[in-house]
């Protein structure tokens, strides 16, 4: 019996011990994964975390920030909100890169393609929503997770040229934003297709030009139009006047001229000045049908003339190029410089719309040059009173950034453009930069004059009324004729 209680007591112990090691080892195990965390961390900030441009002694105090500012994104995840419910849906193709870090520019002004506020957090923006809805369409799922450009005090940490430089070398990075091709950027990473077209335009002060001329009076309709109107009215005179000499009329009698004269006046005198008597019935079918035809025209040509009258175009006024504005932090400044040889004491960096107003303005700049993009989104805001013209320049246009060699760049080309293609791209458009591809320029153009083609249908219908009155008229006199005919041989008989 002692030694049974001896045994179990010894089984005891055995089995507390083994517990007292497995506990032990998921004690290690934890503190490993903990190490093993905080490295990763240090690593993957030495890595990606501003490593152009921020000081080296102070790796623990940023790391702490960016794993907070990755966590604060996280929190509020800013595709969700752009595409909805079906965001970072279940699919079945294994992704390269589940996690993509993206890295997105802090602008002072024109945030409407990229917003980051005050606090480095990324609120939207047009450019977001493009790149968003690309990931969407890809084949597999990628959670991005959006990392703004910035330093310890919440501004840029670079112009565009270092975000690019940013990602070189680096797996499962991109970069978001209005990002312009550029040749010495592709050496550092590759681009998607472009979203936005970027051709260099002048932005310049316009005037308010009436159009109106000597031959405005002329302009609603075409020559073609004129020389046919002349000519039915012509025509209906001829008919007229075959009409009435059948009938016998002597306003019609009398040398060749003055029946051409009767030709041309006597549709006129016969409704205004009651000059001319009509004898034939089928004439005043012909004067009627010939004056709604000149109602109607007269009511078309006044309409128009209107809009010819009270058209007001702008005109962009000649512009100086002698002190040019551009938008600060782009590459305007070398390619200003050399293509118009101008000083840097005659460039001024414009920050936002308001700056581009203000500096218009105050005659601070002459001219402004920029890419399409921005300067519809000035018009579209300010355009009564400027104007585009060019281009100028062709860019290769606005796109997002990969590392060299990314498995994500091929896919996401193809989403980019099945996005472009699609209603997304004007929707977004219309969202975000409140307007459509028609819509940036508040100029009216030219009424169209009007041809013969726009009234044709009515002169058909007046030849058809006139050619039926003539045959009409003719079978009327027949038939007359051959009622007096018979009355006129029993008379002579009688005698």
């Amino acid at each position: 019996m002692h030694n049974m209680d001896h045994k179990n007591c010894s089984v005891s112990m055995v089995l507390l011990a083994a517990m007292l090691c497995v506990y032990c080892r998921i004690d290690l195990v934890k503190a490993s994964i903990v190490t093993t965390e905080k490295s990763s961390t240090q690593e993957a900030y030495s890595k990606h975390g501003f490593r152009k441009g921020m000081m080296s002694g102070a790796i623990q105090d940023t790391s702490s920030r960016w794993r907070r500012s990755i966590q604060e994104q996280g929190d509020s995840d800013v595709c969700a909100d752009i595409i909805g419910p079906e965001w970072n849906m279940s699919k079945k193709k294994r992704s390269p890169c589940p996690t993509l870090l993206v890295w997105v520019p802090k602008k002072d002004g024109f945030t409407e393609f990229v917003k980051v506020n005050e606090k480095s957090k990324l609120e939207g923006g047009f450019s977001i929503a493009i790149f968003c809805h690309a990931l969407h369409l890809l084949p597999y799922s990628v959670q991005p997770i959006f990392i703004p450009f910035v330093d310890d005090h919440g501004k840029s940490n670079g112009d565009y040229d270092q975000l690019v430089m940013h990602i070189e070398n680096q797996t499962c990075e991109a970069v978001a934003g209005d990002i312009t091709i550029r040749v010495n950027r592709a050496h550092y990473v590759d681009f998607t297709t472009p979203y936005l077209n970027s051709e260099v335009y002048v932005l310049a002060h316009a005037a308010h030009q009436w159009n109106q001329t000597l031959w405005t009076f002329f302009r609603p309709f075409t020559w073609r139009l004129w020389i046919t109107i002349v000519a039915v009215c012509l025509l209906t005179g001829v008919a007229l006047a075959i009409l009435e000499y059948r009938e016998k009329n002597l306003s019609f009698s009398g040398p060749i001229y003055t029946q051409l004269i009767m030709v041309i006046w006597f549709p006129i005198s016969a409704f205004f000045f009651h000059e001319g008597k009509i004898q034939n019935k089928c004439s005043k079918v012909v004067l009627v049908i010939w004056l709604s035809m000149i109602f109607i025209v007269i009511q078309i040509f006044t309409a128009t003339l209107s809009s010819w009258l009270t058209l007001d175009q702008l005109r962009p006024l000649p512009p100086t190029f002698e002190n040019i504005g551009y938008q600060a932090g782009s590459f305007f400044k070398e390619h200003i410089a050399q293509k118009f040889n101008r000083s840097d004491k005659q460039l001024f960096p414009l920050k936002s719309i308001e700056e581009y107003k203000s500096a218009l303005t105050n005659n601070r700049v002459s001219v402004i040059v920029d890419e399409l993009p921005y300067i519809e989104l000035f018009l579209a805001k300010y355009g009564s009173r400027y104007m585009k013209y060019g281009p100028i320049n062709q860019e290769s246009g606005i796109a997002f950034a990969f590392p060299r060699e990314s498995l994500l760049l091929r896919e996401f080309s193809k989403a980019v453009i099945k996005v472009t293609e699609s209603q997304i791209m004007m929707e977004t458009k219309t969202k975000y930069l409140g307007f459509s591809n028609d819509t940036s320029q508040s100029n009216q153009t030219p009424p169209q004059s009007l041809d013969v083609q726009s009234f044709i249908g009515l002169f058909i219908f007046m030849g058809t009324v006139i050619i039926t009155a003539i045959i009409t008229s003719e079978i009327s006199i027949m038939r007359r004729n051959k009622k007096v005919l018979p009355v006129t041989i029993i008379s002579s008989t009688d005698f």
